[in-house]
């Protein structure tokens, strides 16, 4: 019976880490959250804390609409511009100072090139994703101030 219980949490583990998922760990390569390849973002004990919908929305755990990213802006639920992102992974204030950088290996730095988040694997068509993250999930960008 002990045997059975060990093997089934083995699979949850491993079914709830699935291929297209991307890991967020902080600094100290604790887990942060996942993103979903379904687009949902849970925390590290695997609660669903929002989507990312298809349409670039950005929702809540209850569908409220937080926010979008689309054609390079980060936009709140009533389109003001909170960030600019650039097709280089730079996330940016509306003064256009650097925030935040996304490296093609998915690391995440801050204004200072210190290392702020890690993901574990390439950030290519996922710097939309760990930039809504970031924005609306975490508070990672304003502990790197």
């Amino acid at each position: 019976m002990r045997n059975l219980l060990i093997l089934t949490i083995l699979i949850v583990i491993v079914s709830a880490v699935s291929a297209g998922d991307l890991r967020l760990e902080d600094r100290n390569f604790r887990t942060l959250a996942y993103i979903r390849d379904d687009g949902r973002i849970e925390d590290s004990s695997f609660q669903t804390v929002g989507y990312l919908r298809e349409d670039n929305r950005i929702e809540d755990s209850s569908f409220r609409t937080l926010g979008y990213i689309k054609e390079g802006k980060v936009e709140d639920s009533s389109f003001q511009v909170l960030y600019l992102l650039d097709d280089d992974g730079k996330i940016s204030d509306e003064r256009f100072r650097t925030i935040a950088r996304i490296t093609g290996d998915g690391t995440v730095e801050d204004d200072s090139f210190r290392t702020i988040l890690y993901t574990d694997g390439s950030s290519e068509r996922m710097t939309e994703k760990i930039t809504a993250y970031l924005v609306f999930f975490s508070e990672v960008l304003n502990e790197s101030d």
